[in-house]
């Protein structure tokens, strides 16, 4: 009931009142008529009388009669049920494509018109289309592992499931994850062993997104999202709807709500923010915007409505690295196709990198339309047409015709003779959207993009504007006011990226300090000769010479696999060293191997306790590459290897593929660049970055904005930082870019610069997570949780009753939920300075928490109670601890009626209060998880288990052995102990008894019921022995209503009213029974 009232219900009133037809089902029993939710039967999962109606309503002629004929309605409804051999992914998008572009008729009977479009969806008037909430929403899955699944909502557009909704109150300690699992298994993409079917896949084919809630925090995500890909939805947008009332503490939910399912926005994201990308050979996603995203295109909407010239209408999308602003474009695209006044504008996306332009490229594609990319400058008169296509060029084809560098032209003698860059297209009808826009506003290049399109809308996307006085012109000054913003320290709260650790190295190491950089040159090239060092200096200058300096580079990449391999690797994730020059990264490749080679080597070398042989095995598969372009055609041969072997290796692609022992290829670990990869380049699994160069502003922002994306690994980890290691200084440079990024607001300084944190405020920090967890279990009563933790504890019948109070906290589920989130927290801290010295004294109360989490996911069965979220370091150090303490993290909770389970009950020291509240939950669960398979039987259980605790409360060593005589009947099962039926009947003439509401006292009714129960288990049974009896509807439609004549016209009051319910309670029955009746 209190999911229902929690979440279900109050969900269900805010759709309400945004104009959803409410189907409320209510809560306590399975719908058991599908008329109510408008079928004919539980095994559709769409309304197809309300499609056909939706069909006839929205498909008119000019003067409002409906064309559409019975046959070409019925054709249409074809193409949206079949899908034969098709996977859940293609057939979304197939009925996606079908939802956005329309299918056809051959004609029109009423008015002759050939290849008519058939509309599924009226998006040009949203009021024509129906918009249905059904809770409770029983699907029938015959032939798969469970009779039915009963999502908690459906969301039906036109009578066709557009979001599955599920909610959870907090009865488990994760019930957001729980809700996710929840839809994975309706939609049968949960890995099964035996590759069972346990869910539905129709009920998503047309699919938009899904949501998880549980009242105060929703998320939304699509088909092929996993759990971390859900995001909330933190705005509504336009302004016009932010006139909800929203409850205190349920923002997140009413939001989400009035954000996405208000009827106009959620066809607006249908039709024009959702997509499908291959992100890799073979591998489709779906994509659905994200909040800032949908908000963003449309203020640029407005922006060229209203704006009276072209500066008016141009402006600045400051959105912060990795919030997905080549989307955004995307989105802008199709959404300005989609609208009548602004369909026509010529769209002109540029960017300036080519490694960008093939990223833009591949975004570009899923707009829909072709892209026209301007190859060469002469190809620039291509946009001089009027056409409304989208193009894309680099803004390198604006530089003027005989553009040389100066020093070519004095070196040559010319006389340099400059013309003036001619106007292109004075069109006002042209959008130029302008990627990574700081980094050309200004120069040649700029200026004469400006002058070729001297009266286009211009919308500058960029991470890190241009704001300081050292720039001519500011970002905001070159192309307008800002748009709209999205800023690291929002993308971070979203979950969308990660915050990033910042490590400076020794001081030696800094080249800001002068005198000392003075005299590690001199001892670097003592050996050189004073005309020697002086020709170093004339060529290279002493800083470059510093920076490039072998025996310097050698030192740091010790440094590097030192750290690498004992904070990074562990976890599986990757990095990049960033070198001054080419020459710097070359080295950096090489001294990085021979550096990888001699950790093995000091690994191989410690004794059989010390060694770490899977770390030898994964520094045995590292390979490291220099990512650069050619000097020049003399360069030296180390670097054209160098190149040649990351391009052999594909060395880009292979960087961004986790590590994977089967495919060489995917051991790229480290790539050391100069310039490349340094902005636009998007590898979830890089999470460090070891910066040598002098990098500062939105250079900086952009390269260490590499590490700030998410990813979740196959283990369960889930990145939650990025870091920065510095060896170079450029920590004041960091400080300056904070500022100048937050501008004058000191709030949102101080909330940004959170967003790089140095490693030592994390000591506090990781203090203050452990003194958290000390004061949960103080605030619930146990007063000594820091001895026991820190095994200090000398009375060791003391620490045991401790550790079972502690578990016996675990009863409740909000403890359980507070005591996970706050050692999440604990161990991510913990992780992240494992190898710190300071960061020792806290293994042993890890090891210790560690250990009563899992004994409360033994004792609940809670299995959101893991460590597989946990980083390597520290998973690795408490599953020793607890596998010395007989707990195997890996195993799931032992069974009730396992032979184990007598072992694990005398197991660490159990009081007789403890065994009984360990017996109590195992025989809880176990009646959760069989009661569908014999309802009448365990439900006696259920109640035999409650009166035995009321009866003896306190008294534990009597409750103990009544549950061990519980325990032990609910083994033996069923009793002959019917004369009314045989024992195979049994639980169907029980459940029939049970339902019903027979009296125990009514022989006369008990035996009349006894005969028709008989009469229906032969039924079932010459059913089931049809093979692949439960996937031929025919055969099960006949089963249906031979139950229902029996019940019908028994001459039984009670089983005649109860016949709809029965009907459906047995059915369910004798398929989880289905073995035993087949064999019976």
């Amino acid at each position: 009931m209190s999911e229902y009232a929690n979440v279900e219900r109050p969900f269900l009133d805010k759709l309400q009142q945004l104009g959803w037809e409410v189907v409320d089902h209510g809560t306590g029993f399975i719908p058991q008529d599908p008329a109510v939710s408008k079928r004919t039967s539980f095994r559709e999962v769409m309304m197809e009388q309300e499609f056909r109606s939706s069909l006839r309503r929205i498909n008119l002629t000019d003067d409002g009669r409906s064309w559409l004929t019975e046959k070409q309605i019925d054709d249409v409804v074809r193409e949206v049920i079949t899908h034969p051999g098709v996977g859940l992914i293609a057939a979304n998008k197939t009925i996606f494509e079908l939802l956005t572009k329309n299918t056809t008729a051959i004609i029109n009977e009423l008015t002759g018109e050939q290849s008519p479009l058939i509309r599924l969806i009226d998006f040009r008037h949203p009021e024509r289309n129906s918009f249905i909430a059904i809770n409770q929403f029983r699907i029938d899955t015959p032939g798969a592992s469970r009779s039915a699944i009963i999502p908690d909502i459906v969301l039906f557009v036109n009578g066709l499931p557009f979001v599955v909704i599920e909610c959870k109150d907090k009865d488990v300690a994760e019930p957001l994850s729980e809700a996710f699992i929840q839809i994975n298994r309706y939609s049968n993409r949960r890995d099964d062993d035996y590759g069972f079917r346990e869910g539905e896949e129709k009920l998503f084919h047309a699919n938009l997104f899904s949501i998880i809630t549980h009242g105060t925090e929703a998320r939304f995500g699509t088909i092929t999202g996993e759990f971390d890909h859900y995001l909330n939805w933190k705005d509504i947008f336009p302004e016009e709807y932010r006139t909800i009332q929203i409850s205190p503490g349920e923002e997140r939910q009413e939001v989400l709500i009035n954000g996405m399912l208000n009827k106009t926005i959620l066809l607006d994201i249908l039709k024009n923010f959702t997509v499908f990308m291959e992100i890799k050979k073979g591998e489709l996603v779906k994509i659905v915007s994200r909040y800032q995203q949908y908000r963003a295109v449309g203020k640029i909407i407005a922006r060229l409505r209203t704006g009276k010239t072209p500066f008016e209408r141009s402006g600045v999308i400051w959105h912060t690295q990795g919030s997905g602003k080549s989307l955004t474009m995307v989105f802008l695209v199709r959404k300005m196709r989609d609208t009548n006044d602004l369909k026509d504008y010529k769209i002109i996306m540029v960017n300036d990198r080519t490694d960008l332009e093939d990223q833009l490229s591949d975004a570009a594609a899923i707009t829909g339309e072709s892209v026209t990319i301007i190859e060469h400058r002469r190809d620039l008169d291509k946009m001089k047409t009027t056409t409304s296509n989208l193009n894309m060029v680099m803004v390198h084809k604006f530089l003027a015709q005989n553009g040389v560098s100066a020093q070519s032209l004095i070196a040559s003698g010319i006389v340099p003779q400059f013309e003036e860059f001619k106007t292109i297209n004075p069109s006002e009808r042209i959008l130029l959207l302008i990627d990574e826009a700081h980094r050309t506003q200004g120069g040649d290049m700029g200026d004469n993009l400006f002058i070729g399109f001297p009266n286009a809308a211009k919308v500058a996307f960029t991470g890190t504007p241009l704001f300081t006085e050292r720039h001519k012109q500011t970002t905001y000054e070159r192309f307008g006011t800002p748009i709209d913003t999205y800023k690291m320290n929002q993308s971070v709260a979203d979950r969308a990226t990660v915050d990033i650790l910042y490590i400076g190295r020794t001081s030696k190491d800094q080249i800001l300090n002068k005198d000392l950089f003075k005299q590690e040159f001199e001892d670097m090239f003592r050996d050189r000769s004073e005309k020697e060092r002086q020709e170093i200096q004339r060529r290279f200058g002493t800083m470059t010479a510093y920076l490039e300096s072998k025996d310097r580079i050698k030192k740091i990449a010790e440094d590097i696999i030192e750290h690498y391999t004992q904070e990074v690797l562990p976890n599986g994730l990757k990095a990049q060293v960033v070198g001054t020059s080419i020459i710097a990264a070359c080295r950096y490749k090489y001294e990085l191997d021979e550096a990888i080679k001699t950790r093995i080597a000091k690994e191989q070398a410690m004794t059989d306790n010390e060694r770490d042989e899977e770390l030898i095995k994964q520094m045995q598969f590292l390979k490291v590459c220099a990512v650069v372009t050619m000097m020049e055609n003399n360069e030296p041969g180390y670097i054209s290897l160098a190149r040649r072997q990351a391009s052999e290796i594909n060395a880009v692609e292979s960087f961004k593929k986790d590590f994977n022992y089967e495919k060489p290829e995917t051991g790229v670990a480290i790539l050391c660049v100069c310039d490349r990869l340094l902005t636009g380049f998007d590898a979830p699994v890089e999470q460090v970055m070891y910066l040598d160069k002098n990098l500062r502003e939105h250079d900086l922002m952009q390269a260490i904005a590499r590490v700030n994306r998410t990813k979740v690994m196959k283990s369960g980890y889930v990145k939650e930082h990025g870091i920065v290691v510095d060896y170079f200084g450029v920590a004041s440079h960091l400080k300056e870019a904070l500022a100048i990024y937050t501008e004058t607001d000191e709030k949102e300084l101080a909330d940004l610069s959170a967003y790089f944190r140095g490693l030592d405020k994390e000591i506090p920090v990781l203090e203050s997570r452990y003194r958290r967890l000390l004061q949960l279990f103080a605030e619930y009563g146990i007063k000594k949780i820091e001895p026991f933790v820190n095994q200090r504890m000398v009375d060791q019948k003391e620490e045991w009753e401790l550790v079972e109070n502690c578990v016996e906290l675990g009863a409740d589920v909000k403890f359980r939920a507070q005591f996970d989130t706050y050692i999440k927290a604990f161990f991510d801290s913990l992780d992240l300075l494992f190898n710190a010295s300071m960061a020792k004294d806290y293994y042993i109360p890890a090891k210790r928490l560690g250990y009563l989490l899992m004994r409360m996911r033994d004792r609940y069965k809670d299995e959101t109670l893991d460590l597989k979220w946990a980083g390597a370091k520290v998973r690795k150090l408490i599953d020793k601890y607890l596998q010395s303490e007989g707990i195997n993290p890996k195993i799931p909770p032992i069974k009730l009626l396992s032979d184990e389970f007598p072992k694990v009950l005398d197991a660490h020291n159990k009081t007789g209060k403890a065994k009984a509240s360990e017996m109590e939950h195992a025989i809880r669960w176990h009646i959760k998880v069989h009661m569908d398979k014999d309802p009448a039987l365990y439900k006696m259980f259920s109640e035999r288990l409650q009166r035995i605790l009321d009866a003896h409360k306190e008294h534990w060593d009597v409750i103990v052995a009544e549950l061990t005589n519980l325990r032990s009947d609910i083994g033996k099962g069923r009793k002959d102990e019917s004369n009314i039926v045989p024992p195979n009947v049994t639980p169907f003439y029980d459940l029939i008894v049970m339902d019903s509401g027979i009296a125990k006292d009514d022989n006369t009714t008990l035996e009349s019921a006894g005969k028709i129960a008989e009469l229906i288990y032969a039924r079932i049974k010459e059913f089931i022995v049809i093979p692949n009896c439960w996937q031929k509807p025919n055969e099960r439609r006949q089963l249906e209503g031979a139950i229902r004549d029996e019940l019908d016209y028994c001459g039984i009051d009670l089983l005649k009213s109860n016949a709809a319910k029965l009907t459906n309670e047995l059915i369910s029955l004798a398929e989880k029974r289905e073995a035993e009746v087949r064999n019976s």
